[in-house]
């Protein structure tokens, strides 16, 4: 049998050729979009593309099957099971063979099993390999998003997400009932997972390529004697805020249609970004965030390029709307790779590139670039105790959850465009993450979005805890609800009175 595994590092996404030695005939489980890359790394197995299939109807990135069928010409195979209105569409499965829990087909001596696994999603499956030149016992299982090293897929996508009003507990129940399903085989039986670190489908995924279902029972804690009961309750806490893209995703992927593939770059010159600036579009700068606060163009957002800036692009870039960029990169390849990048997640309404010289131009014609100012954790911990500062915390819910700067709101970054008009424009505000890099591009959001007074904390939560200085940890161990207007507002207003009172609500770690 041969095994290559593919992982985007931009997406934490994993995909797989499997494939018989004898007959080299293979199958690609769960493509992105960029099937010209799965041709290739075929064509140098010298591989022929038989079947193509997928685990689930993605939320991070548009799937590829379809269109990657198409062009080989291989078996397209699609999950049957989940009745949802957020499966696969009666369309998607009338040009698939549809997949049933205990369905198998071959790909010459290597022999695939669906396995109905719900819980991430309800048609979700996970797929027994067995190399039958060695054995009739299966050697792996592609887990997909249902099992991951250390963690699970989480089950609150569909109403987080999508709207799925009311779905959460009832598949965070289900996840539990797969989980006990597949403890039922054997301990050698090798694991891989859909996903690594830094995916938003769970929350403490690891970063191993794969694992053994033996080592997951020792140390995932899905696996730990749970009632039904703790696991829900566990598995749903401090998930992290689903990207705005998730929603597209899934409305692209239940169709199995694929989008079109990205355009060559276009590249603009001044004039052009006053126009951008002064309509509905997003410009992005994609330089690095010591380059973005030294000095950028009034009304751009800093997302610098590297293993976020899907994650982040997805989650405060409007789908719906134009977008623009400006990037660092010489040549046309990095402009390329940035337009590829964005595809695979659906903002495809690049209208035009903006070279870095357009900043010289903008200093030189319009006047100073602006800055994005900056303060150490010794500034901060000065200022804070007088209840005019707003701390903004952006970091994970479980991150939170774990202790947070004395009086700080908790506003996720993801979550941040949908709170932007709950925060108080009148008042400093100076934001954090662990270590920086989050908070910079939130702050450089804020300013864009016409926030006169932010600041960006140097070194972070990190720095704060390295400085020494006093945190919190809520006693119910939950963060405030970030969603709601009345508790970004009130929990501000808070602020002082618990930096006086010393947290007499709150445990000091």
């Amino acid at each position: 049998m041969l095994f290559r595994r593919f992982y985007d590092e931009n997406l934490a996404q994993a995909s797989f050729l499997i494939a018989c030695e004898s007959t080299r005939e293979g199958v690609i489980i769960d493509p992105t979009i960029d099937i010209a890359f799965y041709t290739r790394a075929a064509g140098a197995d010298r591989v022929r593309i038989a079947h193509v299939t997928e685990t689930h109807v993605h939320a991070d990135f548009v799937s590829g099957a379809r269109a990657l069928a198409e062009a080989t010409g291989a078996a397209l195979h699609l999950s049957g099971e989940g009745k949802s209105e957020w499966a696969y569409s009666e369309d998607a499965l009338a040009r698939a063979n549809v997949l049933r829990h205990g369905t198998t087909f071959g790909v010459g001596d290597v022999r695939l099993e669906a396995v109905h696994t719900p819980g991430h999603t309800p048609e979700h499956l996970s797929f027994l390999v067995s190399d039958l030149a060695r054995g009739e016992e299966p050697v792996g299982i592609v887990t997909g998003d249902f099992v991951f090293v250390g963690d699970v897929g989480r089950p609150d996508l569909l109403e987080r997400a999508v709207g799925a009003t009311g779905s959460t507990e009832g598949a965070a129940r289900q996840l539990y009932d797969s989980i006990q399903r597949i403890r039922e085989y054997p301990d050698h039986l090798q694991l891989w997972p859909g996903h690594g670190a830094g995916s938003a489908c769970g929350k403490s995924l690891g970063s191993m390529p794969q694992s053994t279902l033996g080592y997951e029972k020792l140390f995932n804690w899905a696996f730990a004697s749970l009632s039904e009961q703790e696991f829900v309750a566990k598995v749903l806490k401090d998930q992290p805020v689903p990207p705005r893209y998730f929603a597209s995703m899934k409305t692209i992927n239940r169709k199995a249609a694929g989008i079109s593939t990205p355009a060559e770059p276009k590249y603009l010159e001044l004039d052009d970004i006053e126009q951008a600036l002064g309509s509905a579009a997003t410009v992005v700068d994609c330089r690095p965030a010591q380059k973005f606060a030294a000095g950028h163009i009034p009304g751009t957002i800093n997302i610098p390029l590297g293993k976020s800036f899907l994650n982040w692009a997805g989650a405060l870039v409007p789908a719906d709307s134009d977008l623009y960029i400006i990037i660092d990169a010489d040549g046309d390849d990095g402009a390329r790779s940035v337009l590829r990048n964005l595809c695979k997640i659906g903002l495809t309404r690049v209208r035009g590139i903006f070279r870095g010289e357009v900043l010289h131009e903008w200093k030189s014609r319009r006047g100073e670039l602006q800055k994005l100012e900056q303060m150490d954790v010794a500034t901060l911990s000065r200022v804070a105790g007088d209840g005019e500062v707003q701390v903004i915390d952006v970091r994970n819910p479980d991150e939170w959850s774990e202790g947070h700067l004395p009086g700080a709101t908790h506003v996720p970054l993801a979550a941040l465009p949908a709170a932007i008009g709950n925060l108080d424009s009148s008042a400093p505000i100076v934001l954090h993450c662990k270590g920086g890099g989050r908070s910079s591009i939130a702050t450089s959001l804020l300013q864009a979005r016409g926030f006169a007074n932010v600041t960006n904390l140097t070194g972070g939560y990190e720095g704060w805890v390295a400085a020494g200085l006093p945190t919190e940890k809520d006693t119910e161990g939950r963060s405030p609800d970030w969603k709601s207007k009345r508790s970004v507002k009130s929990t501000t207003a808070r602020s002082s009175a618990r930096s006086s009172s010393k947290g007499k609500a709150r445990t000091k770690k």
